[in-house]
């Protein structure tokens, strides 16, 4: 449980953590020592100068202009503290998911894009390469529009602030030479997360695969086992049994033709034909009942070698499948439907649950925590999934949750799941 937990809280906190490392000591500093002029020449700075300026007397011969200097320090205390934090709010509501409204919803939504844009280079204390770095989780055409206008804007914000404060051609010059080697930074930064999240998506592939083969290897082991356990039960019922029936109605008649005369071992060669008769119909009937697919082994085996999401998975008892097909259906939705939540929903954890119902039918309910399907089309894999389900006469219903995820309920017949 406390992993699960752990893997839900994870992905929305490493963001305001890494904005409390980039921006936390500076604005700690801020508050414990008094801004000076470098701290001013930010964008930051120049603000709170200008609106400092409006509320308070010039500085002259008889005013030392203290008051001026307190208040462009205090405002840009709260600027930036302001800035950091509305960072970090940001950044983890726009990695909630659909529990908030849908400006946030979508890490690619431009409104939070932009504004998480401003305040960054507003705050000016190194958020701007946590910004880049968010833009490594955004698929690739999306992050490269959105790092040229953080480029673009940081770079057009540094040249107006020099300009506006005239600084001298050599201070103006460096300031240009760090500002292109901002912009270098900010594409490394970009370029590091995505390779890392396409290597972890890769990993995360692999293991899907891997854990898919190993439950298809134990699904196919448990069909091929039911089938021979079920073929040799039926040559047994259709040859011993047939031969020892044959027997038994030979010995009752030679000992009906004998009469008094027949010898007792006659009467004990019949009881005993009788007595192995009743032993392999029993046998006959217990390896028909113990044919069914272990459906348990194979959900077990790929839930467990899936790294993410989380899945818990909850098998009723006594399910009774005998029909390899049936199986076979059930094993690909629930599949599909991990599939689905590892590509579409990004989802932290799901739940799977196949039981039986009072009138026997199986019931297989598939449930996550993503982002769900936003309205969109049905598509290939829930088709498929619905075509196979038709053929054995189930049905399939798939719709978002009532707050946040997606859910799919599968209702298989009873008829030919079971002997």
């Amino acid at each position: 449980m406390m992993t699960y937990r752990f893997d839900r809280l994870f992905p929305r906190a490493v963001w305001p953590l890494a904005c409390l490392l980039v921006a936390g000591p500076g604005c700690a500093l801020l508050w414990i020592y008094t801004p000076d002029a470098d701290n001013f020449r930010s964008v930051g700075g120049y603000l709170a100068r200008s609106v400092a300026a409006r509320f308070t007397s010039a500085p002259s011969a008889l005013v030392a202009g203290t008051d001026r200097i307190e208040l462009s320090a205090l405002l840009l205390r709260l600027l930036q503290t302001g800035c950091a934090i509305g960072f970090a709010a940001l950044a983890w509501l726009r990695a909630s998911g659909p529990a908030w409204p849908a400006v946030l919803r979508s890490p690619a939504a431009p409104a939070a894009l932009a504004l998480q844009l401003c305040l960054a280079v507003i705050g000016d204390m190194g958020l701007i390469y946590v910004f880049t770095a968010q833009l490594g989780t955004l698929p690739l055409r999306e992050a490269m529009r959105s790092l040229a206008a953080a480029i673009f804007l940081a770079s057009a914000v540094a040249l107006l602030t020099i300009v506006a404060q005239r600084m001298p051609d050599a201070r103006v010059v460096m300031a240009c030479t760090l500002a292109a080697a901002e912009a270098v930074i900010m594409c490394i930064v970009t370029a590091l997360v995505l390779v890392a999240l396409r290597e972890r998506r890769a990993r995360v592939a692999l293991a899907a695969a891997h854990a898919e083969l190993q439950a298809t290897q134990a699904l196919l082991g448990e069909a091929v086992r039911a089938s021979e356990r079920l073929r040799l039960a039926r040559d047994l019922h259709d040859m011993a049994g047939h031969h020892l029936t044959a027997l038994k109605l030979h010995l009752d008649l030679a000992k009906r033709q004998a009469g008094a005369a027949a010898p007792p071992s006659l009467a004990t060669a019949s009881s005993l034909a009788a007595t192995l008769l009743a032993d392999v119909r029993l046998l006959v009937s217990s390896e028909r009942g113990g044919c069914d697919i272990d459906m348990r082994l194979a959900l077990e085996t790929l839930c467990a070698g899936i790294p993410a999401p989380h899945i818990a998975l909850c098998i009723g008892e006594r399910l009774g499948i005998d029909s390899a097909a049936l199986a076979h259906a059930l094993f690909c939705a629930v599949r599909e439907a991990i599939s689905n939540a590892i590509r579409h929903a990004h989802a932290a954890g799901m739940t799977v649950a196949l039981r039986r119902d009072a009138k026997g039918d199986l019931l297989l309910d598939i449930a996550d925590d993503g982002r769900g399907s936003g309205g969109a089309a049905e598509g290939n894999g829930l088709r498929g999934m619905r075509e196979r389900l038709a053929q054995l006469g189930g049905s399939l219903h798939a719709a978002n949750g009532s707050r946040h995820g997606f859910a799919l309920a599968i209702r298989l017949p009873a008829a030919g799941a079971a002997p």
